[in-house]
């Protein structure tokens, strides 16, 4: 009986630490976006102003790049072989397609809008690899790192 509950445990564990990646993932993502905004001329348009998008960045980040992430982790789930590759064609697939069913602006900013979640989407696949379960680099960037974007 013991063992069902350790096998119980250790799912709910690497569901949590599923988790924990994906919110370390979109903390990079919100970094860099508040980072751009930050020294980004402060006369000319904003940034989601030239994709034709009126949209916060956590709306971009945490609403449609992290479900775009998780439905491209659901794709690879279902096939059987995870090469590299496969999994960069995937996650860049699912930001620029993703992102391309926005509404709005021009066919111009369309491509552009699609491109940026494409990368967006790859540095959530970056972030899969970069931040190791049990470190505590993860949890910084998952919590703090948002945190201390949105006080800015």
């Amino acid at each position: 009986m013991n063992n069902g509950n350790a096998q119980w445990s250790s799912g709910r564990m690497d569901v949590g630490l599923y988790a924990l990646n994906k919110l370390a993932s979109a903390g990079v993502v919100l970094l860099l976006l508040t980072v751009i905004g930050q020294v980004w001329p402060s006369g000319t348009e904003k940034p989601a102003e030239l994709l034709g998008l009126s949209m916060e960045q956590k709306e971009w980040v945490y609403g449609y790049a992290l479900i775009a992430s998780l439905v491209a982790d659901a794709l690879l789930s279902l096939l059987p072989k995870r090469a590299k590759s496969l999994q960069i064609g995937l996650y860049a697939a699912a930001g620029f397609g993703f992102f391309a069913l926005f509404n709005g602006g021009s066919p111009d900013q369309l491509w552009i809008r699609a491109s940026l979640g494409a990368v967006t989407l790859l540095l959530f696949l970056w972030g899969k690899y970069a931040f190791p379960a049990h470190s505590l680099i993860t949890p910084i960037f998952a919590i703090a790192v948002p945190l201390l974007c949105w006080a800015i």
